[in-house]
């Protein structure tokens, strides 16, 4: 039976990506694990009947305490399970520990033949350093192949790659098919191209995987949001898709990434850098007078009026807590409103708060926050004022991230460095709503077109 610490300890996990680390009764590690939702994770172990003879079985009995450091992402877990394992060398990562099985992820060139010509080509490959090359592009060393499988895993949803050999590569592209993988979508197939330029867009999947591995990628997300609405000017909706598919696909692995030295240095960096966040915005925002605990953060998404939605998403102490996302479909509105439709969301949200409301509470918010400028901060004003609720309101512009409140009757519009964790939180909740808005649209308009 656990001690009645471990099990309160289990009880009080986040439910956050992290990593979580066992220990024995003298207090040596003996297993570390990775989660994308810690509480979940490990209280699994304690949940689940193990057969005796299993190993897991023994390490549970063995488990006397435990500790966890928080991450920003699932992506970020995996790196930091593969350093604590490294550091500690836990019994029972028999699988990870040993040091002989520190492999890397490389980046290597083929040579292949196009149109009668030879030409450099691409493929990431697992490889232990005897076997490494001096042209080589090298990420590592991993403790194993499962950590290298984990993180390409997740990398290849974003950027499909080739992980073939020549022979591989000439079979199909001889019988002018792609492999399962190129069926899967996780490789883009070129052993079907026939000019160079055909491989481009494959140059630029390699390109943005490096970005991904050494961690470089807040400015990729940043071209890629560019292009989007480039391509959504000029109504070429399908090269828009293409790019929203891919940022979804990024917020899974999360705009920035922190060496796991710094948080095995800080096993509190994510509470520190929270409370950082929201000081900051305090900072910015005179309408505040205290931390802002609980921000909410608002969008609407539809097209000509058509599947109208609004989406609700939530920080709290600094943290966005998804299980406390809202979706509302659009009601009273069936032409182009945005200022209206904000209007209803947030009446209906905001109804519930009243005294005498038979609805249940989610919690009045310190902060709201709209996706735009003054009308979508005038929306919402009229919502706190009609409903006699006082909650500060403010509004981030796009264009160049403005942050625009009501001090009286006057607008106020300032701008803060985009990289201050001040910023950065706003901007992750407003990107955040988009998406959770957009993810909810597109299921309206699908499930519209099926009817």
């Amino acid at each position: 039976m656990k001690t009645s610490n471990v099990v309160q300890k289990v009880e009080n996990l986040p439910q956050t990506p992290g990593s979580y680390i066992f220990k024995d009764s003298t207090g040596k590690v003996i297993y570390v694990g990775k989660a994308k939702n810690l509480k979940a994770r490990v209280k699994s172990y304690f949940s689940v009947n193990i057969p005796s003879d299993f190993k897991t079985a023994e390490l549970v009995r063995r488990i006397n305490d435990l500790e966890f450091i928080k991450v920003d992402s699932e992506f970020e877990a995996i790196i930091l399970e593969a350093e604590l394992i490294k550091k500690y060398k836990p019994k029972y990562n028999i699988v990870l520990k040993d040091d002989r099985s520190k492999i890397y992820i490389v980046i290597r060139n083929d040579l292949i033949t196009l149109s009668e010509k030879k030409y450099k080509l691409p493929k990431v490959i697992t490889a232990r350093k005897p076997d490494l090359k001096e042209t080589d592009i090298v990420f590592g060393p991993y403790p194993n192949n499962v950590v290298v499988r984990n993180i390409l895993t997740t990398s290849r949803k974003i950027f499909p790659f080739r992980d073939c050999n020549y022979s591989k590569f000439a079979k199909y592209k001889k019988i002018g098919s792609p492999c399962l993988y190129g069926h899967m979508g996780i490789c883009s197939s070129p052993c079907l191209a026939n000019e160079v330029s055909d491989l481009s867009d494959y140059k630029k999947s390699i390109s943005g995987l490096k970005k991904i591995l050494s961690g470089n990628v807040t400015g990729l997300i940043r071209d890629i949001n560019k292009k989007m609405q480039t391509y959504s000017k000029n109504e070429n909706f399908e090269e828009a898709a293409v790019c929203r598919d891919l940022l979804d696909k990024f917020y899974f692995v999360q705009k920035t990434f922190r060496e796991a030295e710094e948080y095995i240095n800080n096993p509190y960096l994510v509470d520190d850098i929270s409370k950082k966040s929201l000081e900051e915005i305090k900072d910015f925002l005179p309408v505040l007078k205290n931390l802002p605990r609980r921000v909410e953060c608002y969008d609407i998404s539809n097209i000509s009026g058509k599947e109208a939605v609004g989406s609700m998403v939530v920080s709290i102490n600094g943290t966005i807590d998804k299980s406390e996302y809202k979706r509302f479909r659009i009601k009273f509105k069936k032409t182009p409103d945005d200022f209206g439709m904000l209007y209803e969301v947030l009446y209906r949200r905001l109804k519930r708060e009243l005294p005498g409301s038979d609805m249940k509470s989610w919690g009045v918010p310190d902060l709201i926050v709209v996706d735009g400028g003054k009308p979508q901060v005038s929306s919402a004003s009229d919502v706190l004022r009609d409903l006699e609720i006082l909650v500060p309101v403010v509004g981030i512009a796009k264009k160049y991230e403005t942050l625009v409140y009501k001090e009286g009757k006057d607008f106020i519009e300032k701008t803060f460095p985009k990289d201050s964790l001040g910023m950065k939180l706003i901007i992750k909740l407003r990107d955040e709503s988009h998406r959770f808005a957009q993810s909810y649209h597109h299921l309206l308009r699908k499930k519209s077109l099926l009817e």
